[in-house]
């Protein structure tokens, strides 16, 4: 947004709710937060491949946030886990 980034909540289908809290619960981990950013990162590749070649918000090919964050880049969590 233009007042900068804030929580957004998804809504889940029944069927792909119970299927993403199977996988959560199998993963071990307490937040959904953390099931996401897992799925992302197992994402990573086909992510690249399906938006290396989209128009780009800044200038630099990619799809702006995706190719930002997974070209290993630091966002604000690592930052702030690298001060923790």
């Amino acid at each position: 947004t233009a007042q900068g980034v804030r929580a957004r909540r998804m809504r889940l289908p029944l069927q792909i709710a119970r299927r993403f809290f199977d996988l959560q619960d199998m993963l071990g981990f307490d937040k959904a937060s953390k099931t996401i950013d897992w799925l992302l990162a197992k994402s990573k590749g086909a992510i690249k491949e399906l938006t290396k070649n989209l128009p780009s918000r800044n200038g630099k090919g990619g799809c702006g946030y995706f190719s930002d964050s997974f070209k290993g880049g630091k966002n604000k969590r690592d930052l702030g886990k690298a001060r923790e």
